[in-house]
């Protein structure tokens, strides 16, 4: 008999040893809440009010985890409907971008096809002289293009003629 009453007493001893108090489950909580774990901390405060349901601190660390867990997850939701509005005006603008960029390419295609269809006999002679050069004024571009050339050619000569000079030997 003594054995089994010693058995117990050394066993209810162990089982107090293991057992966290309240202020340690309320700590632990608050720890993790400072290290920005807040589900930690919800867990460990509940494992707490589990074993110390009416004690008075845990009571008040679980209000203040869940407020803060619901402010959380209400801005997550914010952001996430800030997302979709700016996705969807990202959306819109491409559309209104694509719809601009169609009716721009519509006006050039109408455009092309007017200037296509018009004869050069049915061009009022304004439209036929911003269309043609003069003769003189044909001349005188490629008589430039022949003097351009020349100078060209004389800056080459040069500049090969400089480069292919020979020197004495200095020794």
């Amino acid at each position: 008999m003594k054995k089994l009453t010693l058995f117990v007493f050394l066993l209810l001893i162990s089982a107090t040893a293991f057992a966290q108090s309240a202020d340690e489950y309320f700590h632990s909580g608050a720890q993790s809440f400072i290290n920005a774990d807040l589900q930690s901390a919800i867990n460990q405060v509940q494992n707490g009010l589990d074993q110390y349901p009416n004690d008075a601190k845990l009571n008040a660390l679980m209000e203040k985890l869940q407020e803060e867990q619901e402010k959380q997850q209400q801005q997550q939701q914010n952001q996430e409907q800030q997302n979709q509005e700016q996705q969807g005006e990202q959306e819109q603008e491409q559309n209104q971008n694509e719809e601009q960029q169609d009716q721009e390419n519509q006006q050039q295609e109408s455009e092309g096809e007017n200037q296509e269809q018009q004869d050069p006999q049915e061009m009022n002679p304004e439209q036929l002289e911003s269309q043609q050069i003069s003769k003189e004024d044909a001349e005188k571009i490629l008589q430039a293009l022949a003097q351009k050339e020349k100078e060209l050619l004389k800056e080459f000569k040069k500049k090969k003629s400089a480069g292919s000079a020979k020197h004495d030997k200095d020794w």
